[in-house]
C-alpha cells in the first residue's frame, strides 16, 4: 500500500454532529493518491500515490518525531507501527487520505487486523467510489463523508459527484455505519446548492458545515448557510466544524 504517514493525534474536525469522532483520540492511517483534485486540499501533494517514495511513521505517540520507510508500505510493519501508537485511550484508527477506498483491498486488510486488534474503524473518504465503498462498509465502524461543493473544483461533473457521495452515504448508513456529512463552504458557496445537499441529506445522515482554511468567509454567511441547513434537515442535524487540530498545532 502506499501511504503518507502514521501518527497519533486527536480528531479535530466533525464538530458535535451525531458520528462524529471529534476531540476524540486516534491513531491515522494517512493513504497516498486521490481522484479528486480539490483546490483548496492541503494534502495535494500526494495526489499520484505512485510519486510518494516514502511514508513517516511517529517513533513515539504525540511525540511529533519522525521515521522515514519505503513505499509501498510492507503490511506487517503498518501494523507493527500502528499497535506501538496505541496509547490505550485510542477511540478508533482513522484512514484518511488522499482517499483510502481507492485503495480497496489493502484498507480492508487493515481494517479486519485492526478490528482482531480491539480497534474501531474510521473512514475519512470523499465518497466518489460507492461500489468500493460497498465493500469497505461491513468493516466500517464511523464514517465522514465529503459533500463537495461546486467551489471545490474537485471535478468537471460536479452533481454527479455530490450523487455518487450521496450513494455512499446510504451504502454506509444501510450496513450500519455511524455516518455523517461534511461540507466544506467557502465565500462563493450558493445558499441553493446547500438547499439542494440539505434535501438529499434529509433523513439520511448529519451535516456538518466546516469553512475552508484559511477562512474566507464571513460570519453572516455561515449563519445564514447554517439556517438553511438546518430548516430542511432539523435542528439536531446540522452543526459547525472547524480544524480544531491546526489551532491546536498539532497535526
Amino acid at each position: 500500500m502506499f501511504l503518507v504517514e502514521i501518527f497519533n493525534s486527536w480528531q479535530g474536525e466533525g464538530g458535535s454532529v451525531e458520528g462524529s469522532a471529534f476531540g476524540r483520540r486516534q491513531i491515522f492511517v494517512r493513504f497516498a493518491g486521490c481522484d479528486l483534485r480539490c483546490y483548496w486540499c492541503d494534502s495535494r501533494a500526494y495526489l499520484l500515490a505512485s510519486s510518494v517514495p516514502k511514508y513517516r511513521y511517529e517513533v513515539k505517540p504525540f511525540s511529533g518525531r519522525f521515521a522515514y520507510k519505503p513505499n509501498p508500505a510492507k503490511f506487517d510493519d503498518v501494523v507493527d507501527i500502528v499497535l506501538k501508537l496505541d496509547t490505550g485511550d485510542i477511540h478508533s484508527i482513522s484512514y484518511t487520505g488522499g482517499e483510502p477506498a481507492l485503495q480497496t483491498q489493502n484498507l480492508l486488510m487493515l481494517m479486519e487486523v485492526m478490528h482482531d486488534h480491539g480497534f474501531r474503524n474510521f473512514l475519512e473518504t470523499n465518497g466518489s467510489r460507492p461500489e468500493r465503498i460497498e465493500k469497505i462498509a461491513p468493516l466500517t465502524d464511523y464514517a465522514s463523508v465529503d459533500i463537495k461543493d461546486e467551489t471545490s473544483k474537485a471535478t468537471e461533473n460536479w452533481v454527479d459527484l455530490v450523487l455518487k457521495e450521496i450513494e455512499s452515504i446510504r451504502i454506509l448508513k444501510k450496513a450500519g455505519v455511524k455516518t455523517y456529512a461534511k461540507l466544506v463552504v467557502t465565500k462563493d458557496t450558493k445558499i441553493e446548492h446547500v438547499k439542494w445537499y440539505a434535501e438529499l441529506l434529509k433523513g439520511l445522515a448529519p451535516l456538518a458545515i466546516q469553512p475552508k482554511e484559511p477562512i474566507d468567509i464571513s460570519q453572516v454567511q455561515l449563519m445564514d448557510i447554517y439556517n438553511v441547513a438546518t430548516k430542511i434537515m432539523g435542528r439536531e442535524n446540522v452543526g459547525l466544524s472547524f480544524q480544531v487540530h491546526k489551532y491546536l498545532n498539532v497535526l
